[in-house]
Formats: structure tokens, sequence, C-alpha cells
């Protein structure tokens, strides 16, 4: 029989009492599995089980290199394959199973306890991502449970170092590629259900994510003879990166412009605004100029939202206070908006970093993603699923700054979806890679009901 709301969340508990820090030891992923397979047994019953690393010949990585991923022996990715009654139009639902460290914060219960309180489940992954792979395989086994057989191939593919961008996704990627097999859609987290979506939003919203902005770490290196700092020459390393930092900071780099993600992402939320908010967002291919303008002014996500961004987070200098260094470095993260070019940007950061007489080296870098077609019918499919299982919310295309495991999959997925649709509060979605992370029992049975309803209706 089907998880009642308790069985869901004592279930959920055991998940989250898996502590699968990535890289934090594969025994913590083999627990973690040997959960699943107690928890839905039908699933690791009828359905095949594989693990790409194990089974592919090889890899191209994002550098351009070829690896044996057969010697990554502590890959833990994990595929499964419920055959449907065809294979033309296969779908993939994804998920990771690792999580970011727990370390700090001020925490109500012990982040990997899995405490089961106030009608919530406790602990670290509740909504980055466990709720994610949770909701899918539950649906799954519940399906099983009634006999269901679905109308196409579906693939539960569950990557084990998405927080660290690591190959787990790729690899089943790789796996797809080798046989010959092209899915018509993927779903992975990105956007959810949220409350406050939108500065004055009335109403919850789903954010369905159809665009990752690209990513780059840029290093910028000074360099001098060094010395000591008891008798100083001008522009040394840190004073010429400290101009140059402050220069990027109190300048606009990179031009800020109404794209068409971010068009379709503003006149979704307008459904949800009243009054002049409304007003602009509804015509905001009207009001274009007035936007550009005036948002990035008011907040930061305006920036994000209308532009590439760059802010840094990392430096590094002499090992000693009274030493002037040979060399100091500070390190900027890029995220690309979609229609900038990676080497257009870069080019354009260098150039002012050579004014500085400061080096630059490009650490990692990739484009953003192709942007999905709200027009095609696995993107529509989704949007009525939601519609008619959440009455009460409004629905957006979602231009997603962050990342996940799901730009990898749309190399061969045209529909690339990016929601889980769960629920989540504003301190919910803030405790996202903080203290305190938690999901709703209920948002567990609602997004288990969601992927039973869209596995049965996809064709």
């Amino acid at each position: 029989m089907a998880k009642t709301r308790q069985q869901c969340a004592e279930t959920f508990s055991r998940m989250l009492q898996c502590a699968t820090v990535t890289k934090n030891g594969a025994e913590n992923f083999d627990k973690f599995q040997k959960v699943l397979k107690e928890e839905f047994p039908l699933v690791f019953k009828n359905l095949e089980v594989h693990f790409p690393a194990r089974e592919i010949k090889g890899l191209i990585d994002d550098e351009g290199k070829t690896v044996d991923p057969s010697k990554d022996v502590d890959s833990r990715a994990i595929l499964l394959k419920w055959s449907g009654k065809s294979s033309s139009k296969p779908v993939v639902l994804m998920a990771h199973q690792d999580v970011v460290p727990a370390v700090g914060g001020d925490w109500k219960y012990d982040p990997f306890s899995g405490t089961i309180a106030d009608d919530k489940v406790w602990g670290r992954g509740a909504m980055d991502c466990k709720n994610t792979l949770f909701i899918t395989i539950n649906a799954v086994e519940q399906l099983l449970e009634e006999g269901v057989v679905p109308e196409q191939d579906v693939y539960l593919s569950y990557s084990d170092n998405e927080e660290t961008g690591g190959s787990g996704a790729a690899y089943a990627v790789e796996w797809f590629k080798q046989r010959g097999i092209k899915p018509a859609i993927a779903i992975d987290e990105g956007g959810a259900i949220v409350e406050e979506a939108f500065p004055g939003m009335k109403k919850p919203f789903a954010m369905v994510g159809i665009v990752e902005k690209g990513y780059c770490d840029l290093k910028f290196v000074a360099r001098s003879k060094g010395g000591h700092s008891s008798s100083p020459p001008k522009n040394t390393p840190i004073a010429r990166l400290s101009a140059f930092v402050n220069y990027c900071e109190t300048h606009n780099i990179f031009k800020q412009k109404m794209t068409d993600p971010a068009l379709k992402m503003l006149n979704g939320v307008s459904s949800g605004l009243t009054g002049a908010l409304k007003f602009i967002t509804k015509n905001a291919k009207a009001f274009s100029p007035v936007i550009v303008k005036g948002l990035p002014k008011i907040t930061p996500f305006g920036r994000a939202l209308l532009g590439t961004t760059m802010t840094f987070t990392m430096s590094g200098g002499a090992d000693a206070a009274n030493v002037i260094p040979e060399t100091a470095w500070v390190v900027a993260n890029l995220r690309f908006a979609p229609g900038d070019k990676s080497e257009d940007c870069i080019a354009k950061v260098k150039a002012i970093a050579d004014k500085y007489d400061i080096q630059t080296e490009v650490l990692i870098c990739r484009e953003h993603s192709a942007v999905v077609d709200t027009e095609s019918e696995g993107y529509k499919l989704y949007v009525e699923t939601l519609a008619r299982l959440f009455p009460d919310i409004g629905i957006s295309p979602y231009l997603m700054f962050g990342g996940t495991d799901c730009r990898r999959m749309q190399k061969i997925a045209p529909c690339a979806i990016r929601c889980t649709p769960c629920r989540l509060s504003p301190q919910q979605l803030a405790s996202m890679h903080a203290s305190n992370e938690n999901i709703g029992i209920e948002s567990l049975v609602e997004g288990t009901n969601f992927f039973k309803e869209f596995i049965k209706n996809y064709k």
C-alpha cells in the first residue's frame, strides 16, 4: 500500500540520516542506497539498476580530456530504468544524492538526525535535494503498487557529486549516448513552489527553470619583487588588486539587457502582482528600457536577472604581516546571462586587469544552457500538471542564476525542466546550504502525487 503521511516522513527521515556529503566517503552513499532498497522494494525489484561509471567505455570531461570512468571506484551515481510500452520518448527524472557539509550555523536539530517535528522533516538535504529524489522514486514505487505500466520508458538518474560539479550526471549522459538512447524530456531540481517569489507577490508561484546562466571562475594574479614592509614601494600587488577590485565593483562592466527568458519570467509573475507592478511586468516588453535601467539599481536580483554578474570571492597574499608578497591574487565568480558569450565577457575583464598589470587565468568556464521551448509538449504537460494539482498557485518560467546537473542532461534531452514541485516557505528557501534545512511532510506527499500524474499522462 502507498505510504501514509507518517510513513513518508519516516522514510525521508532515514534518507536524511545518511550523511552523503560529497567526497565524504563512499560508505555513506552505500548506506543511503541500502535505505532506498529497503524503503522502495518494488523499484529495485522491477527496474533495471545501472551504475553508469562502471558501464561506459569513456568520457570527454568539461576540459576536453578523455577519462576512464571505470577507474572512479568511489562513484555511486545510479541510474534506474522502468521499461514502458514504448521507448520512443524516454523521460528522465533527476536528483542528486549528495549534500553540502553542515558545519557551523545555529541548527535547531542535529543536521543528520532527520528529526520529524512541527509537521516537517529537518536535516541537511531536506530541500537540496533529497526531497526531489524522494518524490520521484516514491511516485514510481506507488505506481508499481497500482500495476501501472508507463507509456514511455522512465529513467531515474541520481548523481552523487552535483554539489562539487562532479561527473556523476555526465556518466549517465554518456551511458545514454553510447546506447543510442535519446530522452525527450528531463526534469531536475531548480525552481520550486515558493512564497514571495517576487517582491509584492500575493500567492505562491511555481518557478519553472528554463535556462541556467553560464559559470566562470577567474583568477587575477599581481606580481612583484616582494620585499620587507618597512620600506614599501608604490603599486604593490595588493594595492593593484584592490584598485582593480574597486573599479569592477563601482562600474557596470557588462551591459544589462532584457533577454527573452527574463521577459518570460516577468510576464509570468505578473498574474501574482497588483497595481503598478502587475501592469509593468505584464507589459515588460514595452517597459523594457525602464526596467533595465531601474531594476538593477533597486535590488541585486535585478542585476542578476538582467545581465552577467561578477563578484570577488577569494583572495590570498603573503604568509606574514611584514612581507610584501611576490604574488597576490583574487578570484571572481562570473555568471553569464543568456546571449552573453564567455569569451567576450572574459575579454572585457582581462582588458581592465591588464591596465593594473594583473594577469588573468581562467580556472573553470561554461556557457549558459540552451533555453527550453515553453511551447514544447513536455513543458506544457509539466505546467498543465502543476495547474491541475496546485490550483492555488501561479506558474512562471524561471531564469536560473545557479547551476544543476540538468545542464549536462540537456545535451541529449531537448526539454530540460528545472523545478521540484514542492512548496517552500521563505525560511525553507533560505535554509539551502545553511542551517535548519527542512521540508514539509505535505510537500513530500504533494510532490509524489505530481510525479504520479505526470508519468501516467506522459505519452
